[in-house]
């Protein structure tokens, strides 16, 4: 896949199977248009954005753009990622409506930001790139499990970086101080840079933990990370390879788990974003952060 391969012609017909993209709302960005051509071959899609008018908004563009969509195909859906309440709220919504789930793509994101820290003091940009995915696709694991049995091909789409690439190597996640790790300083370029190399690192492994976790239950289902490269459509080819190209899931020994880059090769992962021992405390340490969170319910 070293070349741009074409989603109109290698992207089979999507009719009858359900998606969801975070992260969605924006056309200069890669959410868009991989909501918009899963659409367009026939998925069901619900669109994520920050709030309802971002995604109605990206709604409307998506029908003004391609008049052909069926408009009940594009479904408005508004979630803050740092809000843990209002994710699992989302997603149980989504358990309730829906009685399949065929395709995820966790892909919304805050870029490099200072450290600043929730109400739960945890770190914003862990919260949103990391922890907030986390939660929203351990709640709809049921219904991807579900509809795997019953139609094997489920994919869970995590949109990771590079930048992880940058991390020292004594990277630990073990506790909540390992997620709001300052790198040096709570507000310059490199450490800012390398805190968002830490959540996209974050989702390295999570892919990878959840194929492991599906593997030994038997759920013929295929995770993968990416490293998307550029914006728009050519941003969007690999992440909508891993999400409906029919090849990840027939080759899933190789793919499942894997870290992909432009425009659907298995790329270099660094030697922690390879650690069995750190994708298992990722979960561990992230379940236990979250169950403390909404426990306490604010």
């Amino acid at each position: 896949m070293d070349n741009k391969w074409d989603i109109i012609a290698e992207i089979p017909d999507l009719t009858g199977k359900v998606a969801i993209v975070t992260g969605a709302n924006s056309p200069q960005g890669i959410g868009y248009h991989i909501a918009h051509q899963l659409a367009i071959k026939g998925a069901k899609v619900y669109v994520g954005a920050r709030n309802r008018e971002k995604s109605q908004n990206a709604i409307d563009e998506m029908l003004q753009s391609t008049p052909s969509l069926v408009h009940e195909r594009l479904v408005p859906l508004a979630m803050d990622l740092n809000d843990f309440q209002q994710v699992q709220r989302t997603a149980r919504g989504i358990l309730e409506r829906e009685e399949r789930l065929d395709i995820l793509v966790n892909n919304a994101t805050h870029m490099s930001m200072p450290l600043h820290k929730d109400q739960h003091g945890i770190s914003i940009s862990f919260g949103t790139n990391f922890l907030g995915p986390y939660l929203f696709t351990t709640e709809l694991l049921p219904l991807l499990k579900m509809t795997a049995r019953q139609a094997p091909g489920v994919r869970i789409v995590n949109v990771s970086s590079r930048v992880h690439l940058a991390l020292p190597t004594d990277i630990q996640f073990s506790s909540l101080d390992d997620f709001n790790r300052d790198f040096g300083s709570e507000d310059d370029h490199q450490s800012n840079r390398l805190r968002y190399g830490l959540s996209k690192l974050a989702m390295v492994l999570f892919s990878k933990e959840i194929q492991r976790r599906a593997n030994e239950e038997g759920i013929p289902m295929v995770a993968t990370s990416m490293h998307p490269g550029g914006v728009r459509t050519d941003g969007a080819l690999t992440p909508l390879f891993a999400a409906a190209h029919p090849l990840p899931f027939i080759e899933r020994g190789k793919y499942g788990g894997a870290y992909l880059v432009p425009f659907g090769d298995i790329g270099k992962i660094s030697e922690d974003g390879d650690s069995e021992q750190l994708a298992k405390d990722l979960w561990d340490t992230s379940e236990r952060v979250l169950k403390d969170v909404l426990s306490a319910g604010l």
